[in-house]
């Protein structure tokens, strides 16, 4: 009787550790990224989404810059056409809360790719320690004006990771350019412009002291964002 116990409850541990790695072998199969490149500092990998989008990653690891110098760059509408491609204006229209901005953005896209612009809200908000996250949606109601294709669908995070001199980034992004851009090519600018914007970041924060005083965007409640 003992031997048949042992044998039946050594059956059902073989059972659960199947399934054990049949989840696990899921989980990773839901993540599956490619890589599209990866040097000393900076990484970028790429994924389709089930809504025909291509999803961007790209990891960076920055030498002596905080969150504070990032969150800078990001919210200085006059600087940013300077050091990210493709942008003609960034206006700030308003703030709904001290840690929200709704933006609008006015893109050159190089030919045959029409221009666009896109309405978004951005949410800042600290999620531990020397952890932040800036999230950047597109606002779903907002039509475009003029003659303008609005991009829509935008989903953006920026996660940031403090430690003692460096700070890990991770950004992620997808969006859909609508109009009569072939989805191949939005996908290759997409992987290229990330490319170029993280390196640009990267330079103009080593010609930048790196700030550790005050927020020029306080982080507060996400909640619901």
């Amino acid at each position: 009787m003992r031997r048949l116990i042992a044998n039946h409850i050594g059956r059902i541990r073989k059972v659960i550790t199947l399934l054990s790695a049949l989840t696990v072998s899921s989980a990773h199969g839901s993540e599956h990224w490619q890589l599209y490149t990866s040097t000393s500092w900076l990484e970028i990998h790429y994924r389709k989404q089930p809504n025909g989008l291509l999803q961007v990653k790209g990891q960076a690891k920055l030498k002596n810059a905080t969150t504070k110098s990032v969150i800078r760059a990001l919210i200085n509408t006059d600087a940013i056409p300077v050091w990210v491609d493709n942008i003609q204006s960034v206006t700030l229209l308003a703030q709904p809360e001290s840690n929200q901005s709704l933006v609008h953005t006015k893109l050159n896209l190089p030919w045959p790719v029409s221009d666009r612009d896109m309405l978004t809200l951005s949410c800042f908000s600290k999620m531990d320690d020397g952890k932040y996250l800036l999230q950047i949606r597109s606002v779903p109601e907002a039509a475009s004006t003029g003659t303008l294709i609005r991009i829509t669908e935008i989903v953006i995070d920026w996660e940031f990771q403090e430690s003692t001199s460096d700070l890990d980034i991770t950004y992620t992004a997808q969006a859909r350019l609508n109009g009569s851009v072939p989805q191949w090519l939005a996908n290759k600018a997409s992987l290229k412009n990330t490319q170029k914007m993280l390196r640009s970041l990267r330079a103009l924060l080593a010609n930048q002291q790196a700030i550790t005083t005050e927020w020029t965007l306080p982080p507060g409640d996400c909640d619901g964002f």
